[in-house]
Protein backbone atom coordinates (compact mmCIF):
# COMPACT_ATOMS: atom_id res chain seq x y z
CA UNK A 1 0.00 0.00 0.00
CA UNK A 2 1.22 3.41 -1.01
CA UNK A 3 0.56 6.59 1.25
CA UNK A 4 0.61 10.20 0.03
CA UNK A 5 2.45 12.00 2.83
CA UNK A 6 0.68 14.61 4.59
CA UNK A 7 -2.16 14.82 2.70
CA UNK A 8 -4.88 14.07 5.27
CA UNK A 9 -5.26 13.07 9.07
CA UNK A 10 -4.65 9.43 8.24
CA UNK A 11 -1.59 9.78 6.47
CA UNK A 12 -0.26 12.39 9.44
CA UNK A 13 -1.12 9.96 11.92
CA UNK A 14 0.82 6.90 10.17
CA UNK A 15 3.72 8.76 9.04
CA UNK A 16 3.63 10.40 12.93
CA UNK A 17 3.55 6.64 14.40
CA UNK A 18 7.02 6.05 13.12
CA UNK A 19 8.27 8.68 15.62
CA UNK A 20 7.83 7.12 18.35
CA UNK A 21 10.99 5.53 19.08
CA UNK A 22 12.81 8.50 18.10
CA UNK A 23 10.36 10.08 21.15
CA UNK A 24 11.56 7.68 23.44
CA UNK A 25 14.98 8.14 22.80
CA UNK A 26 14.78 11.28 23.21
CA UNK A 27 13.11 11.07 26.46
CA UNK A 28 15.98 9.11 27.94
CA UNK A 29 18.40 11.30 26.15
CA UNK A 30 19.66 9.24 23.96
CA UNK A 31 20.83 9.82 20.04
CA UNK A 32 18.25 9.80 17.68
CA UNK A 33 19.85 9.43 14.70
CA UNK A 34 19.54 5.37 14.06
CA UNK A 35 16.18 5.06 14.89
CA UNK A 36 15.76 8.23 12.37
CA UNK A 37 17.36 5.77 9.93
CA UNK A 38 15.06 3.09 9.84
CA UNK A 39 11.67 5.17 10.46
CA UNK A 40 13.04 6.64 7.19
CA UNK A 41 13.39 3.43 5.77
CA UNK A 42 9.84 2.07 6.51
CA UNK A 43 8.25 5.71 5.92
CA UNK A 44 10.11 5.69 2.14
CA UNK A 45 8.71 1.68 1.41
CA UNK A 46 5.18 3.63 2.77
CA UNK A 47 5.53 6.31 0.26
CA UNK A 48 6.81 4.88 -2.58
CA UNK A 49 5.57 1.02 -1.94
CA UNK A 50 7.69 -1.69 -1.52
CA UNK A 51 8.09 -3.75 -4.81
CA UNK A 52 6.85 -0.92 -6.96
CA UNK A 53 8.76 0.64 -10.26
CA UNK A 54 8.80 4.11 -8.20
CA UNK A 55 10.67 2.23 -5.70
CA UNK A 56 12.99 -0.13 -8.29
CA UNK A 57 13.85 3.40 -9.81
CA UNK A 58 14.61 5.66 -6.84
CA UNK A 59 16.68 2.94 -5.33
CA UNK A 60 18.77 2.75 -9.15
CA UNK A 61 19.02 6.76 -8.23
CA UNK A 62 20.06 6.83 -4.98
CA UNK A 63 22.50 3.57 -5.87
CA UNK A 64 23.73 5.44 -8.77
CA UNK A 65 24.03 8.88 -7.00
CA UNK A 66 26.17 7.69 -3.72
CA UNK A 67 28.63 6.06 -6.61
CA UNK A 68 29.36 9.08 -7.83
CA UNK A 69 29.14 11.04 -4.96
CA UNK A 70 31.40 8.88 -2.80
CA UNK A 71 33.84 8.00 -5.46
CA UNK A 72 34.01 11.41 -6.04
CA UNK A 73 34.69 12.16 -2.29
CA UNK A 74 37.75 9.57 -2.49
CA UNK A 75 38.81 11.47 -5.64
CA UNK A 76 38.85 14.98 -4.65
CA UNK A 77 41.10 13.74 -1.23
CA UNK A 78 44.00 12.86 -4.48
CA UNK A 79 43.58 14.88 -6.79
CA UNK A 80 42.23 18.15 -8.12
CA UNK A 81 40.43 18.29 -11.36
CA UNK A 82 37.67 20.90 -12.60
CA UNK A 83 37.13 18.55 -15.71
CA UNK A 84 35.75 15.62 -13.42
CA UNK A 85 34.08 18.04 -11.23
CA UNK A 86 31.97 19.21 -14.42
CA UNK A 87 31.47 15.73 -15.60
CA UNK A 88 30.77 14.56 -12.10
CA UNK A 89 28.00 17.20 -11.73
CA UNK A 90 26.81 16.44 -15.46
CA UNK A 91 26.17 12.94 -14.77
CA UNK A 92 24.01 13.60 -11.27
CA UNK A 93 21.90 16.08 -13.13
CA UNK A 94 20.84 13.65 -15.98
CA UNK A 95 18.16 11.56 -14.17
CA UNK A 96 16.28 14.71 -13.86
CA UNK A 97 16.93 16.28 -16.71
CA UNK A 98 15.52 12.92 -18.52
CA UNK A 99 12.66 12.78 -16.22
CA UNK A 100 11.58 16.73 -16.66
CA UNK A 101 12.10 16.16 -20.38
CA UNK A 102 9.62 13.02 -21.09
CA UNK A 103 7.40 13.38 -17.87
CA UNK A 104 4.18 14.71 -20.33
CA UNK A 105 4.86 12.05 -22.69
CA UNK A 106 1.87 9.43 -21.98
CA UNK A 107 4.35 7.10 -22.79
CA UNK A 108 7.01 7.79 -20.72
CA UNK A 109 4.91 9.17 -17.57
CA UNK A 110 5.82 5.63 -15.68
CA UNK A 111 9.40 7.33 -14.87
CA UNK A 112 9.94 9.27 -11.66
CA UNK A 113 9.36 8.82 -7.94
CA UNK A 114 8.38 11.14 -5.24
CA UNK A 115 10.70 13.79 -4.28
CA UNK A 116 13.36 13.27 -6.76
CA UNK A 117 13.76 16.93 -7.02
CA UNK A 118 14.45 17.44 -3.50
CA UNK A 119 16.69 14.55 -3.21
CA UNK A 120 18.38 15.81 -6.71
CA UNK A 121 19.10 19.12 -4.79
CA UNK A 122 21.04 17.04 -1.80
CA UNK A 123 22.65 15.31 -4.04
CA UNK A 124 24.20 18.39 -6.12
CA UNK A 125 24.72 19.73 -2.91
CA UNK A 126 27.19 17.88 -1.73
CA UNK A 127 29.27 17.52 -5.07
CA UNK A 128 29.49 21.11 -4.80
CA UNK A 129 30.57 21.51 -1.17
CA UNK A 130 33.23 18.57 -1.82
CA UNK A 131 34.67 20.26 -4.52
CA UNK A 132 35.13 23.52 -2.64
CA UNK A 133 35.94 21.42 -0.14
CA UNK A 134 33.93 22.10 2.39
CA UNK A 135 33.18 18.36 3.62
CA UNK A 136 36.18 16.79 5.60
CA UNK A 137 34.66 13.79 6.35
CA UNK A 138 31.44 12.42 4.63
CA UNK A 139 30.22 9.09 6.60
CA UNK A 140 28.29 6.66 4.03
CA UNK A 141 25.63 6.40 6.48
CA UNK A 142 25.12 9.74 7.34
CA UNK A 143 25.43 10.59 3.70
CA UNK A 144 22.43 8.37 2.84
CA UNK A 145 20.33 9.40 5.61
CA UNK A 146 20.93 13.12 4.56
CA UNK A 147 19.53 12.27 0.72
CA UNK A 148 16.71 10.32 1.98
CA UNK A 149 15.62 11.88 5.66
CA UNK A 150 11.60 11.38 5.47
CA UNK A 151 9.99 14.01 6.56
CA UNK A 152 11.39 16.42 3.70
CA UNK A 153 11.61 14.36 0.76
CA UNK A 154 8.56 14.98 -0.81
CA UNK A 155 8.79 18.97 -1.14
CA UNK A 156 11.53 20.00 1.39
CA UNK A 157 12.95 22.47 3.41
CA UNK A 158 16.74 21.56 1.58
CA UNK A 159 18.75 21.42 4.60
CA UNK A 160 22.84 21.82 4.23
CA UNK A 161 24.56 18.56 4.60
CA UNK A 162 27.06 20.42 7.73
CA UNK A 163 23.82 21.59 9.43
CA UNK A 164 22.26 18.39 9.14
CA UNK A 165 24.92 16.10 10.35
CA UNK A 166 25.42 18.55 13.99
CA UNK A 167 22.05 17.94 15.02
CA UNK A 168 22.22 14.36 13.76
CA UNK A 169 25.56 13.27 15.96
CA UNK A 170 23.99 15.57 18.97
CA UNK A 171 22.87 13.65 21.64
CA UNK A 172 20.20 16.14 23.37
CA UNK A 173 19.25 16.47 26.97
CA UNK A 174 16.05 15.12 28.25
CA UNK A 175 14.78 18.62 29.30
CA UNK A 176 16.01 20.25 26.10
CA UNK A 177 14.71 17.99 23.76
CA UNK A 178 11.42 18.18 25.62
CA UNK A 179 11.50 21.73 25.47
CA UNK A 180 13.39 22.79 22.23
CA UNK A 181 12.39 19.88 20.17
CA UNK A 182 9.12 18.05 20.79
CA UNK A 183 6.73 20.47 21.98
CA UNK A 184 8.09 23.11 19.06
CA UNK A 185 7.72 19.87 16.72
CA UNK A 186 4.50 19.30 17.66
CA UNK A 187 3.29 23.04 17.69
CA UNK A 188 4.45 23.01 13.85
CA UNK A 189 2.67 19.99 13.18
CA UNK A 190 -0.96 21.00 15.06
CA UNK A 191 0.15 24.70 12.72
CA UNK A 192 0.51 22.38 9.88
CA UNK A 193 -2.88 20.92 10.39
CA UNK A 194 -4.79 24.70 10.40
CA UNK A 195 -3.03 25.65 7.60
CA UNK A 196 -3.10 22.45 5.05
CA UNK A 197 -6.19 20.93 6.14
CA UNK A 198 -8.02 23.28 7.52
CA UNK A 199 -7.49 26.81 5.44
CA UNK A 200 -5.79 25.09 2.18
CA UNK A 201 -8.54 23.09 1.75
CA UNK A 202 -11.40 25.66 2.46
CA UNK A 203 -10.19 27.80 -0.24
CA UNK A 204 -9.75 24.98 -2.46
CA UNK A 205 -12.94 23.56 -2.10
CA UNK A 206 -15.41 26.61 -2.26
CA UNK A 207 -13.56 28.93 -4.15
CA UNK A 208 -10.62 27.07 -6.81
CA UNK A 209 -13.06 24.29 -7.58
CA UNK A 210 -16.46 26.19 -7.72
CA UNK A 211 -14.84 28.42 -10.54
CA UNK A 212 -16.57 28.36 -13.61
CA UNK A 213 -14.98 27.03 -16.69
CA UNK A 214 -15.45 30.05 -19.08
CA UNK A 215 -12.91 32.85 -17.59
CA UNK A 216 -13.56 36.01 -17.35
CA UNK A 217 -11.99 39.11 -15.92
CA UNK A 218 -13.44 38.56 -12.71
CA UNK A 219 -13.10 35.27 -12.65
CA UNK A 220 -9.14 35.68 -13.16
CA UNK A 221 -8.56 37.72 -10.63
CA UNK A 222 -10.60 36.00 -8.21
CA UNK A 223 -8.55 32.52 -9.23
CA UNK A 224 -5.32 34.84 -9.00
CA UNK A 225 -5.68 35.76 -5.35
CA UNK A 226 -7.54 32.40 -4.27
CA UNK A 227 -4.93 30.27 -5.24
CA UNK A 228 -2.12 32.66 -4.35
CA UNK A 229 -3.17 32.25 -0.65
CA UNK A 230 -3.84 28.52 -1.50
CA UNK A 231 -0.47 27.73 -2.41
CA UNK A 232 1.27 29.56 0.80
CA UNK A 233 -1.53 27.79 3.20
CA UNK A 234 -0.85 24.72 1.30
CA UNK A 235 3.02 25.01 1.06
CA UNK A 236 3.64 26.70 4.58
CA UNK A 237 1.45 23.96 5.89
CA UNK A 238 3.15 20.96 4.34
CA UNK A 239 6.66 22.64 5.31
CA UNK A 240 5.24 22.69 9.14
CA UNK A 241 4.39 19.04 9.11
CA UNK A 242 7.86 18.66 7.65
CA UNK A 243 9.82 20.93 9.93
CA UNK A 244 8.01 19.77 12.90
CA UNK A 245 8.17 15.70 12.35
CA UNK A 246 11.89 16.75 11.87
CA UNK A 247 12.70 18.23 15.57
CA UNK A 248 11.05 15.30 16.71
CA UNK A 249 13.97 13.14 15.33
CA UNK A 250 15.99 15.82 16.77
CA UNK A 251 17.13 17.64 13.18
CA UNK A 252 16.12 21.12 13.17
CA UNK A 253 15.30 21.50 9.64
CA UNK A 254 15.07 25.10 8.22
CA UNK A 255 12.04 27.56 8.25
CA UNK A 256 10.71 27.77 4.80
CA UNK A 257 8.44 30.59 5.40
CA UNK A 258 8.09 34.06 6.77
CA UNK A 259 5.15 36.04 6.38
CA UNK A 260 5.93 36.62 2.68
CA UNK A 261 2.91 38.74 1.92
CA UNK A 262 4.50 41.13 4.23
CA UNK A 263 7.50 41.70 1.99
CA UNK A 264 7.57 45.34 0.53
CA UNK A 265 9.78 44.59 -2.39
CA UNK A 266 10.43 41.53 -4.84
CA UNK A 267 13.58 40.72 -3.65
CA UNK A 268 12.65 40.64 0.62
CA UNK A 269 9.69 38.26 -1.00
CA UNK A 270 11.85 36.01 -1.68
CA UNK A 271 13.80 36.01 1.11
CA UNK A 272 10.64 35.51 2.63
CA UNK A 273 8.81 32.67 0.42
CA UNK A 274 10.32 29.07 -0.06
CA UNK A 275 13.45 30.44 2.04
CA UNK A 276 15.46 26.64 1.65
CA UNK A 277 15.05 26.99 -2.00
CA UNK A 278 15.82 30.95 -2.69
CA UNK A 279 19.07 30.22 -0.45
CA UNK A 280 19.84 27.29 -2.34
CA UNK A 281 19.59 29.05 -5.96
CA UNK A 282 21.28 31.63 -4.51
CA UNK A 283 24.66 30.52 -2.38
CA UNK A 284 25.31 27.91 -5.95
CA UNK A 285 23.61 29.54 -9.07
CA UNK A 286 23.42 33.37 -8.47
CA UNK A 287 26.23 34.06 -6.50
CA UNK A 288 28.47 32.03 -8.69
CA UNK A 289 27.26 33.05 -11.74
CA UNK A 290 27.80 37.05 -10.33
CA UNK A 291 31.22 36.48 -9.34
CA UNK A 292 32.09 34.29 -12.36
CA UNK A 293 31.45 36.46 -14.44
CA UNK A 294 33.09 39.60 -12.82
CA UNK A 295 36.10 37.44 -12.61
CA UNK A 296 35.98 36.56 -16.03
CA UNK A 297 35.27 39.40 -17.76
CA UNK A 298 31.95 38.81 -19.19
CA UNK A 299 30.65 41.81 -17.57
CA UNK A 300 32.66 44.74 -16.53
CA UNK A 301 29.57 46.11 -13.83
CA UNK A 302 28.56 44.46 -10.91
CA UNK A 303 24.99 45.86 -11.83
CA UNK A 304 24.97 43.85 -14.62
CA UNK A 305 25.92 40.56 -14.34
CA UNK A 306 23.60 41.25 -10.75
CA UNK A 307 20.51 41.60 -12.87
CA UNK A 308 21.94 38.56 -15.57
CA UNK A 309 21.94 36.65 -12.84
CA UNK A 310 18.63 37.26 -11.44
CA UNK A 311 17.33 36.25 -15.14
CA UNK A 312 19.28 33.45 -15.65
CA UNK A 313 18.41 31.90 -11.73
CA UNK A 314 14.53 32.37 -12.20
CA UNK A 315 14.34 31.13 -15.44
CA UNK A 316 16.07 28.15 -13.98
CA UNK A 317 14.06 27.90 -11.20
CA UNK A 318 10.81 27.99 -13.95
CA UNK A 319 12.04 25.17 -15.37
CA UNK A 320 13.24 22.99 -12.69
CA UNK A 321 9.30 22.90 -11.46
CA UNK A 322 9.01 21.05 -15.43
CA UNK A 323 9.63 21.86 -19.05
CA UNK A 324 6.24 23.56 -19.29
CA UNK A 325 5.29 26.86 -20.73
CA UNK A 326 3.80 28.23 -17.78
CA UNK A 327 6.35 27.34 -15.45
CA UNK A 328 8.95 28.78 -17.98
CA UNK A 329 7.05 32.30 -17.82
CA UNK A 330 6.77 32.05 -14.31
CA UNK A 331 10.43 31.70 -14.29
CA UNK A 332 11.03 34.72 -16.55
CA UNK A 333 8.55 36.80 -14.81
CA UNK A 334 10.05 36.61 -11.77
CA UNK A 335 13.56 37.21 -12.94
CA UNK A 336 11.59 40.51 -14.64
CA UNK A 337 10.41 41.58 -11.53
CA UNK A 338 13.74 41.24 -9.51
CA UNK A 339 15.65 43.27 -12.51
CA UNK A 340 12.93 45.87 -12.54
CA UNK A 341 13.64 45.94 -7.94
CA UNK A 342 16.94 46.08 -8.42
CA UNK A 343 16.68 49.62 -10.22
CA UNK A 344 13.90 50.86 -8.54
CA UNK A 345 15.73 50.31 -5.21
CA UNK A 346 18.65 52.46 -6.38
CA UNK A 347 16.72 55.07 -7.79
CA UNK A 348 16.19 58.27 -6.73
CA UNK A 349 12.29 57.72 -6.52
CA UNK A 350 12.91 54.96 -4.17
CA UNK A 351 14.89 57.04 -1.66
CA UNK A 352 12.32 59.51 -1.36
CA UNK A 353 9.32 57.81 -1.30
CA UNK A 354 11.03 55.53 1.62
CA UNK A 355 10.60 58.65 4.04
CA UNK A 356 7.11 58.58 3.34
CA UNK A 357 4.97 57.25 6.17
CA UNK A 358 2.65 55.54 3.64
CA UNK A 359 5.95 53.59 2.60
CA UNK A 360 5.07 50.31 4.39
CA UNK A 361 1.44 49.74 3.58
CA UNK A 362 1.27 50.55 -0.31
CA UNK A 363 4.98 49.02 -0.54
CA UNK A 364 3.39 45.69 0.51
CA UNK A 365 -0.11 46.23 -1.37
CA UNK A 366 2.29 46.53 -4.24
CA UNK A 367 4.37 43.88 -4.26
CA UNK A 368 1.52 41.32 -3.30
CA UNK A 369 -0.34 42.31 -6.58
CA UNK A 370 3.29 40.98 -8.41
CA UNK A 371 3.22 38.31 -6.43
CA UNK A 372 -0.25 37.26 -7.20
CA UNK A 373 0.04 37.77 -10.99
CA UNK A 374 3.06 35.53 -10.68
CA UNK A 375 1.15 33.15 -8.75
CA UNK A 376 -1.59 33.15 -11.37
CA UNK A 377 1.07 32.61 -14.19
CA UNK A 378 2.65 29.11 -12.29
CA UNK A 379 -0.75 28.27 -11.43
CA UNK A 380 -1.27 27.39 -15.86
CA UNK A 381 -4.92 28.81 -15.10
CA UNK A 382 -4.31 31.27 -18.14
CA UNK A 383 -2.97 28.53 -20.02
CA UNK A 384 -5.96 25.94 -19.87
CA UNK A 385 -8.17 26.33 -22.51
Amino acid sequence: MVFSQYTNIFSLIIFSSLLIPGIVAGFMGKRIKYLGMIASVFALCMIMGFHTLQMYQFLIFLACESILIMGYYFFNKRAKSDFVYFWVLILSFLPIILIKSVIYLPRFNFLGFVGISYVSFRVWQLIIEIHDNHIEKLPFLDMLYFITFFPTISSGPIDRYQRFTKDLNNAIPRNEYINDYLFVGIKKILLGVVYKLGIAAFINLYVIEKMPHEKTFLSVVIYMYAYTFYLFFDFAGYSNFAVGTSYILGIKAPENFNKPFLARNMKEFWDRWHISLSKWFGDYLFSRFVLNTLRNGTFKSKKMAVRCGYLLTMTIMGLWHGFTLFYVAYGVYQGIMLVITDFYLKSKVYRKFKKSGCYDIVSRIVCFQIVAIGMLIFSGYLFNV
